[in-house]
C-alpha cells in the first residue's frame, strides 16, 4: 500500500500535464478557459506573438519601418525617453482583406509629469505613402480611421477620428473637436503594458477597449476592407516614451445559415478576393471549377490568398522604392482652366475662391515646414554654442565645452609626459645599478683567488714551526729521562 500511495500523486500530475498538453494541441487556452480557443491570428498583420520580433534588428516581416525606432527582441521603442521631438511609424506592407477583425495594440507609455506625445493607430486607404510618421495634428487628408492616445489638460484620453479624404487636420485649429468618440484613460507610467483593442464586426460595429474596459463603440460606422494598418508615435520637447510590444490581428468568422448558403456562394463579395485579383492561370482554374459546380478547396484558397498577398507586398515595396515616400499631390492643387469656361460671376468667384483657398493651404504648409526647419536649425545652433561658444557671457569661458575638453585633454597629456620622463629616469638609474652588479659578479672569482693568495698562511713558516715544535718535544723528553734516572731509588 505504501508504494501505491506514493505513486498516486505522480500519476495524477502526469495525467494533468497530459490533459493540458492535449488541450493546447487542440487550440484551447487551458483550465481557466476550457471552452475558449486561442485567437486566429493573421500572420500578415501580426508581430510580437513570437520572439525575437526582428532577425536583423532593423526590419519586421510584413511591415515597413519608417523613422528610427529601436527594435529590441520583445518590443519596439517608437519614441525614446531622450531626446524629444521624435517621430516613428510601423505600417503593414499590404492591405487587409478581412471584413471583420479584432486588432490588438499592446503598448507602454512612460515619461515625466508634464511630458507630451501621442500614439496613433491608423486604418487608412493609402497607408504610409500619405500618412507616414504624421500625428493627428499634422496629418494630411486621409481616408479611413484613426485612434489617438494622448494627454489633454493633464488627463489621458482616447479619441476616434474618421476622414473621407476631405478634411485636413494639419490646418484645423482644434482637431479634438472633430472626434466622433472619446473617453478618459489611464495609460502613463503604469509599469506594465496596456492592451488597446479595436474590433469591428457587422453585428456590433466599431468598438474600442483599453484593458478590457470599453472606451466607446458605435454601430454607425462602416469600414471597408483593403485598407492598411499602421501605428505612429510622436513626442514633444519634453517627451513621452512609447513602447510597442507588437501588433496582433485576430479574425472573426461569422457562421453562414443553410438557407442563405447558396446566396453567399453566388455573391462575389463573400469570396476572399474578386475574380480580377487572380492571376491568369488561377483565374482559369477558378472558372473551370465554377463551370463544374465544384467549390474551391480550402487549401487552394489559402495558397491563392498567400500568393496574392506576397504579390501585393512586392508591388507595394516597388512603388515605395520608386517614389521614395513622396506624398501625393494635394487635393487643393487645381488644374488650369480656359477663361471662356467661366460664363458668369458665380463661377468666376467660385474658381477664385478655390484657388485662394489652395494658395492659403500651400502657404500654411510652407510655414509649417519652415517652422520645423527653423526649429531644427536652432537646436543645432544651440548645440554648437554649447560645445564651441562662450557660456553665460563670460569671456574667460570663451570656447565653450569643446575648448575646455581640449584643454583638459592637453593637461592630462602633459601629466602623462612628466610621468613617462620620471619613469625613464628611474629605469636609467636602475640600469646603472644592474651594470655595477654585473661587473661585480664577473670579477668575483678573481677577487676570491687574490684574497686567498694574499691572506693565506706561508708554507715555509708552517714547516719551520712544525720542526721547532718537534725539536722542543725531543728536548723535553730527554730532560725528563735524565731527571728520572738521577732521582734516588728506594728498595724494600
Amino acid at each position: 500500500m505504501a508504494p501505491l500511495r506514493t505513486l498516486l500523486p505522480a500519476l495524477g500530475l502526469w495525467l494533468l500535464q497530459a490533459g493540458q498538453a492535449y488541450a493546447r494541441a487542440q487550440g484551447y487556452t487551458g483550465a481557466d478557459h476550457p471552452y475558449k480557443r486561442d485567437p486566429d491570428w493573421d500572420p500578415f498583420f501580426t508581430f510580437g506573438h513570437h520572439h525575437p520580433i526582428s532577425q536583423d534588428g532593423t526590419s519586421i516581416p510584413h511591415f515597413e519601418v519608417i523613422g528610427h525606432p529601436e527594435i529590441l527582441s520583445d518590443r519596439v521603442i517608437l519614441t525614446p525617453p531622450y531626446p524629444g521631438n521624435q517621430r516613428a511609424a510601423i505600417w503593414s506592407d499590404h492591405s487587409n482583406h478581412n471584413d471583420q477583425w479584432e486588432f490588438h495594440v499592446p503598448f507602454r507609455t512612460s515619461g515625466p509629469d508634464r511630458a507630451g506625445g501621442s500614439l496613433q493607430i491608423w486604418y487608412t486607404y493609402r497607408g504610409a505613402s500619405v500618412t507616414g510618421t504624421s500625428s493627428i495634428y499634422t496629418a494630411k487628408p486621409f481616408e479611413g480611421l484613426a485612434i489617438v492616445i494622448d494627454s489633454q489638460g493633464g488627463r489621458g484620453q482616447i479619441r476616434g477620428y474618421l476622414n473621407d479624404g476631405t478634411t485636413d487636420y494639419s490646418i484645423h485649429h482644434h482637431p479634438q473637436s472633430l472626434a466622433f468618440g472619446q473617453c478618459d484613460a489611464t495609460y502613463r507610467n503604469l509599469g506594465r503594458p496596456s492592451d488597446l483593442k479595436i474590433s469591428y464586426t457587422h453585428d456590433h460595429g466599431l468598438r474600442v477597449e483599453l484593458d478590457d474596459h470599453i472606451c466607446f463603440e458605435t454601430n454607425k460606422v462602416t469600414l471597408p476592407s483593403n485598407y492598411r494598418w499602421g501605428v505612429s508615435a510622436a513626442s514633444a520637447e519634453n517627451p513621452d516614451s512609447f513602447e510597442l510590444f507588437g501588433l496582433k490581428l485576430a479574425l472573426h468568422h461569422e457562421p453562414i445559415n443553410e438557407e442563405h448558403k447558396n446566396d453567399h456562394h453566388d455573391d462575389d463579395h463573400h469570396y476572399p478576393y474578386h475574380e480580377e485579383t487572380y492571376e491568369d492561370g488561377e483565374k482559369d482554374k477558378h472558372k473551370n471549377r465554377e463551370k463544374k459546380g465544384e467549390k474551391p478547396k480550402k487549401d487552394d484558397r489559402h495558397e491563392e490568398e498567400i500568393a496574392k498577398r506576397h504579390k501585393e507586398a512586392a508591388d507595394h515595396h516597388a512603388r515605395m522604392a520608386e517614389s521614395k515616400y513622396k506624398e501625393f499631390k494635394s487635393q487643393y492643387e487645381l488644374k488650369d482652366e480656359d477663361a471662356g469656361h467661366f460664363k458668369d460671376h458665380d463661377s468666376q468667384f467660385g474658381d477664385l475662391h478655390l484657388r485662394m483657398q489652395a494658395l492659403t493651404h500651400q502657404v500654411a504648409e510652407v510655414q509649417r515646414v519652415t517652422g520645423e526647419i527653423s526649429f531644427h536649425i536652432n537646436n543645432i545652433h544651440n548645440m554648437l554654442d554649447h560645445f564651441f561658444g562662450a557660456r553665460g557671457g563670460d569671456e574667460d569661458s570663451a570656447g565653450g565645452l569643446f575648448e575646455d575638453t581640449i584643454k583638459d585633454i592637453a593637461r592630462k597629456i602633459q601629466g602623462m609626459e612628466k610621468t613617462m620622463q620620471n619613469f625613464e629616469n628611474s629605469l636609467r638609474h636602475e640600469g646603472e645599478k644592474i651594470n655595477v652588479l654585473n661587473d661585480h659578479h664577473d670579477n668575483l672569482h678573481h677577487n676570491i683567488k687574490d684574497a686567498v693568495i694574499a691572506h693565506g698562511p706561508n708554507m715555509g713558516f708552517s714547516i719551520s714551526l712544525l720542526v721547532v715544535f718537534q725539536v722542543m718535544l725531543a728536548i723535553a723528553y730527554i730532560v725528563y729521562k735524565r731527571r728520572r734516572s738521577m732521582s734516588p731509588k728506594k728498595y724494600l
